[in-house]
């Protein structure tokens, strides 16, 4: 299959008393093609290319500034490059055929996620015919959900959430509504972490952040709007627990954990930090605080698989040293790659994020009573799961080592699952659910992951 990847943006330079010899810094992968960065300190560019196991050369395609790539995937079609690519793409793009059985009717599938919100439209041939993808307007009240719980004590504000959110996907359906010609009813299918869904439905959301942390609203939601001469049924696909929503069940269903006799590994990589593992006998699901590390986080307008491949090329060429500190004359003022300025702090939150990460997967393994090595599959879900390298994930301690190889991208899985759900699949597993802040070992694991390996 032909899969449209954006280029990393990042340029690079030599930084100042740097005795590098002046060579090509070539980052090698194996098994799959993924996007790989050329970093060459003496001419000062970043060349894009793909390669795989067996290339010896690799094709250079483009150069690229930072804050061009877009937060998620929708197969927009504008992305720079295109390449063969031997691994299964989850994410639903404009154009493609949609898995599962094929609509007997018009359908908009919406992910809202605590950054951002998606929107497809399919048409009865189970095809993505347009697309919507705009920032969640949320953010002004907290870049997490936890701000917005405390926000939304305010009853004014939560108000304020809900109309947002509601306007923001009224503004797709428009775009539907116009650009496909649509009349009469259409039914939209939403799946969204629980404070999203919360939120969505104008609950107040403060169970959600404190002991024992229970939640009233997991089993589906409805509503309708008007749009234009348009009728929108709205349906919420269930969740699992405060910490764990309708988008990691979506999630589930789209990257097919569910349906083996092996285990399979689901890490969607967002603001919430979701695991599930399941097979066709057992489930288990978790979250952890991931923050917006990997969506940005402090370094704003570069995402999160890119902070991943810089800061393992940081440490690869020994700017930074294994605790995350910068070297002189770097930590105070942060190092300039390009025009790209990475500072301490954002190196701190890509540790703090990726520690809480690996400590979440042992804990689910751990309860599953498994290694490592019996996962048969690792999906990489979240706003950057194309893009992101797992052996740049591995590097840095994000995913554990023996993972790299049945890793596969994700993307944009909610988007994904929520269309499997409107056409009839669901979850027939009782999940454990696994709050790791009453986990005994979490804290250790975690605070052991902090450091690169």
């Amino acid at each position: 299959m032909h899969v449209r990847v954006r280029p990393s943006p990042f340029s690079s330079s030599e930084p100042s008393g740097s005795s590098s010899d002046h060579s090509d810094k070539e980052i090698k992968t194996s098994g799959h093609y993924w996007p790989e960065v050329f970093l060459c300190v003496k001419t000062g560019g970043c060349r894009v290319s793909f390669v795989s196991a067996n290339a010896d050369k690799c094709d250079i395609l483009s150069d690229m500034k930072k804050g061009s790539r877009c937060t998620i995937c929708t197969g927009c079609g504008r992305c720079f490059g295109e390449f063969e690519n031997s691994c299964d793409i989850i994410t639903l793009k404009k154009g493609s055929p949609v898995s599962g059985s094929p609509a007997l009717r018009p359908m908009i599938c919406t992910d809202i996620g605590t950054t951002t919100v998606a929107m497809v439209y399919v048409g009865t041939d189970g095809k993505v015919t347009d697309t919507y993808v705009c920032l969640n307007p949320q953010g002004r009240f907290g870049a997490d959900v936890l701000s917005r719980i405390k926000a939304s004590a305010d009853k004014f504000a939560l108000e304020e959430m809900k109309e947002s959110i509601r306007n923001v996907i009224g503004s797709g359906v428009k775009k539907f509504i116009r650009e496909n010609d649509l009349s009469g009813s259409i039914d939209m299918y939403v799946s969204a972490n629980t404070t999203m869904t919360y939120l969505l439905m104008g609950y107040n959301p403060a169970e959600l952040g404190e002991a024992p942390f229970t939640s009233s609203h997991i089993n589906g939601d409805s509503y309708e709007m008007k749009i234009s001469d348009v009728t929108v049924s709205v349906n919420v696909l269930p969740g699992f627990s405060a910490f764990v929503g309708s988008d990691i069940y979506s999630g589930i269903l789209a990257a097919d954990i569910c349906s083996s006799d092996k285990y399979r590994l689901l890490c969607d990589l967002g603001t919430n930090g979701e695991i599930a593992l399941g097979n066709k006998d057992h489930l288990y699901v978790t979250a952890t605080a991931a923050g917006p590390a990997f969506e940005g986080g402090p370094c704003k307008g570069i995402w999160g698989a890119d902070m991943i491949h810089l800061t393992s090329v940081l440490l690869k060429g020994g700017y930074a040293d294994r605790r995350g500190l910068l070297k002189d004359p770097w930590f105070d003022e942060g190092i300039d790659i390009g025009n790209v300025h990475i500072t301490q702090e954002s190196i701190r939150a890509l540790q703090l994020a990726k520690a809480a990460m690996n400590a979440g997967i042992k804990i689910i393994c751990k309860k599953a009573g498994i290694t490592f090595g019996e996962i048969e599959k690792c999906t990489l879900s979240g706003g950057f799961g194309v893009h992101l390298n797992p052996w740049d994930a591995a590097y840095i301690g994000l995913l554990p080592g023996e993972l790299i190889n049945i890793c596969i991208a994700g993307g944009n899985t909610s988007l994904a699952g929520a269309y499997s759900f409107a056409t009839g699949a669901c979850i027939t597993q009782t999940p454990e659910v696994i709050n790791l802040a009453l986990e005994p070992d979490f804290n250790d694991l975690y605070t052991s992951a902090i450091d690169f390996p």
